[in-house]
C-alpha cells in the first residue's frame, strides 16, 4: 500500500489485485502500441503511442482516415507506464523486448518524443500536445489507422494544420506523468521532465484557464472565443488531485485559484437539482451566475447527463480523496459541504443499489439515475472500484466489483482498457504523487 494516501482504500479479500493489473497491463502492451514510421528505428530515437483507433473525416471530406490517438489516450497511456515501472521484472513472458529491445522508461521517453513532434497549433510556443494524430488512409475494408507487420503495429504520424489544437484533460494526464517521471528517474538524463512539465503548464495556464472564472477551458481552442463553449467546463477536466500537485511544482501560477474554481462547479451542479445521487453531468455551463448541467447539446451530445465523459467522476474525485483526504467545499456563510458526503458516498450507493446482481447493468445515465441509451459495463463499472475503496462501507460490494469477470479482461477498446487499468491501480492504493 501506497504510504502517500490519505484514506486508505479497502481492499478485496481473497482476490489478487496485483494478478490482474498486470494481466491487463501485458495485454495493452502486446497489443495498444503504434510507432511512427517517420522516426527513426532506434531505441531512443523512435516515436510511439497508444493507440485510440477510430474513423473520422479530414476537414475537407476528401479522403478517410482513421485517428491512431488522442492526447486522452496518449496522456493516460503515459500515466500507465509511470505507475507501472515498478512492475516491469513481474512482466513474464516480457513483452517489454519487443519493440527495439525497450523497457518501459524507453517507451514513455517515446511517447515524450511524440508530445515535443506534435504540438497544438494554436498560438505562438504552444507546446501543449495536439489532441488527435492520423495514421493511415482507410483502405477497403482497413480502417485502422495502423498496419501490422511482425507483430509490429506502425503508422506515418500527422497532425491535421487546421484542427490540431488542444484537450485540456489530455495535457493534464501528460504533465503529471512528466512530473511522475520526475521523481522516477530524474531529470539530468536525456530529458528534463521537470522542465518540459513547467513548459506545458506555461501553456496550459495561458491558453486553457478562463481569464475570468479561473476554470479550465475545454482546449487552447476555446481561449479568447465568444459564446457558451468559451467559458463551458468539461466534467473530465475536474482533475483535482491533478491541480493539488501542479501548486506545488509550479509557484509562477495560482493554481489554487482554478483549484478552488474547480471546486465551486461541482458545488454549484450538486446545489442545482435535488442531488443524492452524485452523478455529475458530462459538461457545465455558467447561468445566471451559477454552473449549471446544459439543458442541450452544446459539443458531443447527451452533454447534460452522466455520459463518456462524466463516467470518470468516480474515478477522479475519488483518487483526490484517497490521496489528499476530503475536501470541504464552501458556498455561502451558511453553507459548507464535504467532498465525501456530496460525490464520493452518494456515488458509490447509487452504484452498489444500481447494479444490484446484475454488474452489466452500467451505463451511461440521466441525472435522476435513470438509464440513458445502452449499457457499456466495459467504460462505466471500473471507475466505481475507486468510491467503494474510498467510501470503505461494504467489504461484499469491494469483493463484488472487484470480481467482475470484465475487470482485468483485455476488450480492445482502449478509451475504457486503460481506464479499468488506472481505477485499478487507484482503488488497489498503487498510484503515487509525484513528490520527491
Amino acid at each position: 500500500m501506497n504510504n502517500q494516501y490519505k484514506v486508505t482504500p479497502m481492499l478485496p479479500s481473497g482476490i489478487n489485485t496485483e494478478e490482474k493489473i498486470i494481466n491487463l497491463f501485458k495485454n495493452i502492451l502486446l497489443n495498444d502500441l503504434i510507432i511512427d514510421i517517420n522516426s527513426p528505428a532506434e531505441k531512443d530515437r523512435f516515436r510511439m503511442v497508444f493507440r485510440h483507433c477510430q474513423t473520422w473525416a479530414i476537414e475537407d471530406g476528401s479522403i478517410e482516415v482513421s485517428h491512431i490517438t488522442t492526447s486522452e489516450s496518449h496522456g493516460y497511456g503515459m500515466m500507465i507506464l509511470a505507475f507501472m515501472a515498478e512492475y516491469e521484472d513481474k512482466l513474464n513472458p516480457n513483452p517489454l523486448k519487443r519493440v527495439y529491445g525497450c523497457g518501459i522508461h524507453d517507451y514513455f521517453d517515446a511517447m515524450l518524443r511524440t508530445v515535443l513532434e506534435f504540438p497544438s497549433v494554436m498560438g505562438k510556443n504552444n507546446r501543449l500536445f495536439a489532441w488527435e494524430l492520423f495514421g493511415y488512409p482507410a483502405d477497403g475494408e482497413n480502417k485502422t489507422g495502423y498496419r501490422e507487420i511482425n507483430g509490429i503495429k506502425s503508422a506515418p504520424f500527422t497532425r491535421d494544420p487546421q484542427s490540431g489544437d488542444c484537450a485540456t484533460d489530455g495535457d493534464m494526464d501528460i504533465i503529471y506523468s512528466l512530473l511522475l517521471a520526475d521523481k522516477l528517474w530524474g531529470s539530468c538524463g536525456k530529458y528534463d521532465y521537470k522542465k518540459t512539465a513547467l513548459d506545458m503548464l506555461d501553456c496550459l495556464w495561458d491558453y486553457c484557464v478562463h481569464k475570468k472564472f479561473f476554470t479550465l477551458l475545454l482546449g487552447d481552442w476555446a481561449s479568447g472565443g465568444k459564446g457558451t463553449l468559451s467559458s463551458a467546463v468539461r466534467i473530465s477536466d475536474i482533475i483535482p488531485a491533478h491541480l493539488k500537485v501542479f501548486a506545488e511544482a509550479d509557484k509562477k501560477h495560482d493554481w489554487k485559484k482554478v483549484l478552488d474554481a474547480t471546486y465551486n462547479v461541482i458545488f454549484d451542479l450538486c446545489e442545482s437539482k435535488n442531488h443524492q445521487n452524485g452523478l455529475l453531468p458530462d459538461f457545465a455551463v455558467w447561468n445566471n451566475g451559477k454552473w449549471k448541467a446544459p439543458l442541450k447539446t452544446i459539443l458531443e451530445g447527451d452533454d447534460g447527463a452522466y455520459s463518456y465523459n462524466a463516467c470518470r467522476v468516480p474515478w477522479r474525485l475519488g483518487s483526490d480523496y484517497l490521496l489528499f483526504g476530503d475536501s470541504i467545499l464552501s458556498g455561502d456563510d451558511t453553507q459548507a459541504k464535504s467532498l465525501y458526503k456530496m460525490i464520493i458516498k452518494p456515488l458509490d450507493e447509487f452504484a452498489k443499489n444500481y447494479i444490484n446482481d446484475d454488474i452489466d447493468r452500467l451505463g451511461p445515465f440521466n441525472l435522476d439515475g435513470s438509464p440513458l441509451g445502452d449499457r457499456d459495463p466495459e467504460t462505466f463499472t471500473s471507475p466505481f472500484l475507486v468510491t467503494a475503496a474510498a467510501n470503505q462501507t461494504d467489504k461484499e460490494w469491494i469483493n463484488k466489483i472487484w470480481s467482475w469477470k470484465g475487470l482485468d479482461e483485455y476488450s480492445g477498446d482502449n478509451y475504457s482498457d486503460y481506464i479499468k487499468l488506472l481505477s485499478m491501480l487507484t482503488a488497489s492504493g498503487k498510484i503515487f504523487l509525484p513528490r520527491m
